[in-house]
């Protein structure tokens, strides 16, 4: 089990040198963006209708009665277009910032850990925040699709409009990405003491670090929402 372990250090850090490819950390990055998205996407709709319309739950569960449980998942396939490139932004720029501020050395490195993920959300998110517009409007229902979204917004708003919220959205998520890596880091040295594999505090981890993450951004959610969806 050690030595399993050890390999999925190396795969996790990517060293160039350990003989995992660049474009290999990227595609698994990609993936795992990917497989996010679609496990949380109802959720995610829940939300945008809360932010942007101020709905209850009330008005959600008539909303699913209406018209279905699969209205949760529309917009969905717009995150296959942009979360492939800018999830293996993602993930390969935070692999190689963690590298170069130090974050994978011996010890506790939470500012490094945060620095990174900060530099590797601005990469993401300039991306993501085009089609992220196209994915809230789908999913209030409005336009019959996303090609149909996407040529409305530029005729009519021009091709800004993708970007209005653009530095609302970094403002939100750099420091998301910072306090959520450094929360992450720093649950997994306090529960996992020994650095040994243990699938529950990796899940622990991750879990308490988003929470206390969004506790945080979730007023600046709201207002990139209502930029997106205006």
């Amino acid at each position: 089990m050690a030595e399993a372990w050890d390999s999925l250090e190396e795969w996790e850090e990517w060293d160039p040198e350990s003989g995992t490819t660049f474009f290999v950390h990227a595609m698994a990055g990609s993936c795992a963006g990917a497989a996010e998205h679609c496990a949380i996407f109802p959720f995610d709709t829940i939300k945008t209708h809360m932010q942007a319309e101020g709905a209850s739950s009330s008005s959600i569960r008539s909303l699913v009665r209406q018209e279905g449980m699969f209205r949760l998942w529309r917009g969905v396939s717009t995150m296959f277009t942009a979360c492939v490139p800018a999830h293996a932004a993602y993930f390969s720029l935070f692999e190689q910032s963690k590298i170069y501020f130090g974050a994978n050395e011996e010890g506790h490195h939470p500012v490094a850990a945060a620095a990174s993920g900060a530099i590797a959300t601005i990469a993401h998110d300039s991306i993501m925040t085009p089609m992220d517009v196209v994915k809230q409007r789908l999913q209030l229902g409005f336009y019959n699709g996303m090609s149909d979204c996407f040529w409305s917004i530029v005729r009519t708003e021009g091709a800004g409009a993708f970007f209005l919220s653009f530095p609302t959205t970094l403002f939100m998520n750099i420091p998301y990405a910072g306090i959520m890596v450094a929360s992450n880091e720093s649950f997994k040295k306090v529960l996992n003491p020994t650095n040994e594999y243990n699938l529950p505090v990796f899940f622990i981890s991750g879990g308490m670090a988003g929470a206390v993450a969004a506790a945080f951004t979730n007023p600046l959610d709201v207002v990139k929402t209502r930029l997106q969806t205006q």
